[in-house]
């Protein structure tokens, strides 16, 4: 609370003694007109003194010399206010509200005393109070955009978007009359004025982007439009406005309009790692890999710029390093593993020993079908994170300097290192070691969903698919109100061909944990294969989608309910995005084929059906790296059943 009661300093520099003197006489507290700020010569030293503590963080100190100087200067309500704001600043509410209260009966249109008493107010939660407050500090100093945003902070905060719209109109209106004085002023005040104008146009762009996240936060998508465009409009040089619309687009799945954005971003800022990362998602989404790549390219290329310099650029580093990791994630997914790899592994030049990079690198390379390799980095990652060893400090130091993305500490990806060492094991054909392993760290660690999953795949490798369902199911007796013991079984359930059993249990999930994206996954896509409470399955689906945007699955199965449904148009729109995120998945490309039939494109559906049948039926031709990256599937003949019946229909008799 005292840094939030703290950000209202004077305007003015502090006067010379020369100055002060002449403004010793100051109009009288009985005039009843604002006085102007003034320190008197006795009181200048303290004055002066206090500043110099406050700029050094010594609120004590400054606290003690406006004491000081009140006692020459008692009706001043300038310090009076910047006592009272460094009293907040050390928690003495009580004090700083009577002194503030104190200023206001010597000045009562005072706008720095009545902020101070708003955001004290807000603290204490006495909100009514607050906004009057900040009303008055509006009314006493009306070009001053700090209670104009904290005001609509309070109504955003409270859910009183029309009243924050208003704040709105209102700061807005102010800049705009600042604006145009400034276009018809003598060159004198011109300066003055514009510099004003611009201040309060940077206020109310930022303005309109808040309450356009508000309003996008509540689905209001027209009014969220029309605030992230006049938040553009107000001050279009920061790029602020249109970097928020543009991230809001894409949020929304409207990749077509947020790419049209980011290239203007881009254009403005080409360097930008933030803006060059959401350009390599977004073409991502719209089926366009290449160009998703040449933007992580151009990532790549800025992480080499900057090999060899200094610790002060570690802000740049950090933005860079979380901007290549937010494009190659999903180029993971959608199979662009050597693109991904280039990128961690320039994250890991900028940051060396970062452990969570490390991780993500060797995951591309088991991904790449490098299983041996990958299991001796997850290895190594395993012992480099043990306790109290040097390198354990080595990636605690790289860690801390560096950004954090799903991991948080070093230390709980170790057991994340221990799961995809002993998958990469067993993928690489030790099934009974990596089954072995998952085994003990299950029993370790049966509350960490992916140990379970784990579990799952290395027991299916060795072929004890029956036992990791037994396993389960007593972790799950033991422990009934664990969501990830719980998921973990029903994901064991239904590739063990109980469905039944798995729907059941993942509907417990969703009792525990209902944003469990996972499961709302299985449940909504196991109603829409039953033809059963579509719009209870689309409800779910869409959540599930608003959790995992990047999931090629996840699209499928929401772009498969919208198809059911009758809604061809979207679900084409999802099927496509979805077979974008997870190129040459047969189910996929045998809904998108579907989609594309319900939509009368035929030539184009036997396309997308005699794909999915190539991934089904690698000819004998095609190389063991083509084939990689995918293990049949139990349901695989039923799959290619289907699809050979759909394109009978299509074949001409």
């Amino acid at each position: 609370m005292a840094a939030a009661c703290g950000h209202a300093p004077p305007r003015e520099e502090p006067q010379s003694p020369r100055a002060a003197a002449d403004l010793d006489a100051a109009p009288s507290p009985e005039a009843g007109i604002e006085p102007q700020p003034w320190v008197s010569p006795r009181a200048y030293r303290h004055y002066l003194a206090a500043l110099l503590a406050r700029d050094r963080d010594d609120h004590g100190t400054a606290a003690v010399e406006l004491h000081e100087a009140l006692v020459f200067d008692p009706d001043s309500a300038h310090l009076r206010t910047l006592y009272a704001q460094e009293l907040a600043r050390l928690g003495r509410m009580n004090e700083a509200r009577e002194e503030a209260e104190t200023a206001l009966k010597r000045s009562p249109d005072h706008a720095p005393a009545h902020l101070l008493l708003a955001r004290i107010a807000v603290n204490e939660e006495r909100l009514d109070d607050a906004r009057g407050q900040f009303r008055a500090a509006i009314h006493g100093e009306p070009d001053d955009g700090d209670a104009y945003r904290d005001l609509l902070h309070l109504e955003v905060s409270t859910g009183n978007l029309p009243a924050a719209r208003a704040v709105l109109e209102n700061l807005e209106a102010v800049a705009r009359e600042h604006t145009l004085d400034a276009e018809g002023a003598d060159n004198d005040v011109t300066g003055e004025e514009a510099v004003t104008g611009s201040r309060l146009r940077e206020n109310a762009s930022s303005g309109w982007v808040e309450l356009g996240s508000a309003f996008a936060a509540r689905h209001a998508d027209s009014e969220a439009d029309e605030a992230f465009a006049r938040a553009e409009r107000i001050d279009p040089g920061t790029g602020d406005g249109l970097l928020a619309r543009a991230s809001y687009l894409e949020g929304r799945r409207r990749f077509g309009e947020a790419r049209v954005l980011y290239l203007r971003l881009v254009a403005r800022r080409p360097e930008s790692p933030g803006v060059l990362a959401s350009l390599s998602r977004v073409s991502l989404q719209e089926g366009q890999p290449d160009v998703a790549e040449a933007h992580l390219r151009k990532l790549v290329q800025l992480a080499g710029e900057m090999d060899g310099e200094g610790q002060d650029r570690d802000a740049d580093r950090r933005e860079l390093t979380a901007a290549l990791f937010r494009a190659a994630l999903p180029l993971l997914g959608a199979n662009r593993v050597e693109a991904a790899q280039a990128a961690f592994e320039a994250c890991l030049r900028l940051f060396p020993a970062h452990p969570e990079l490390s991780f993500y690198r060797a995951l591309a390379i088991d991904s790449r079908g490098n299983h041996r390799e990958a299991a001796q980095l997850f290895e190594a990652l395993d012992g480099a994170l043990a306790d109290g060893s040097e390198s354990r400090a080595e990636a605690d130091r790289s860690a801390q300097r560096g950004p954090s993305f799903l991991a948080g500490e070093p230390a709980t990806i170790v057991v994340d290192a221990r799961t995809q060492a002993a998958l990469s094991r067993s993928r690489l054909g030790e099934h009974a070691e990596g089954a072995k392993r998952m085994r003990a760290l299950f029993a370790e660690r049966p509350q960490d969903e992916a140990v379970g999953l784990g579990l799952i795949e290395a027991l299916e490798r060795d072929g004890h698919l029956v036992d990791a369902v037994s396993i389960l199911a007593a972790a799950a007796r033991a422990q009934p109100r664990s969501e990830a013991i719980l998921f973990a079984l029903a994901s064991a359930q239904d590739r063990a061909g109980k469905q039944q059993s798995a729907f059941g249990t993942m509907r417990k999930v969703l009792a525990l944990s209902p944003h469990h994206a996972g499961a709302l996954n299985y449940v909504g896509y196991s109603l829409v294969e039953k033809h059963e409470s579509l719009e209870e399955a689309e409800r779910l689906l869409a959540e599930a989608v608003d959790q995992r945007p990047d999931d090629g699955a996840v699209a499928d199965s929401y772009g498969t309910c919208l198809l059911r449904r009758g809604k061809v148009p979207a679900a084409l729109a999802e099927l496509s995005r979805a077979q974008n995120l997870s190129p040459g998945d047969p189910v996929i490309l045998e809904h998108l084929g579907e989609a594309l039939l319900a939509s009368g494109k035929r030539e184009e559906a036997g396309s997308a059906f005699r794909k999915a049948l190539a991934v089904l039926e690698p000819s004998v031709g095609r190389s063991r790296k083509a084939r990689e990256g995918r293990d049949p599937e139990p349901s695989d003949a039923r799959v290619r059943a289907e699809i050979l019946q759909k394109l009978r229909t299509l074949t001409p008799r």
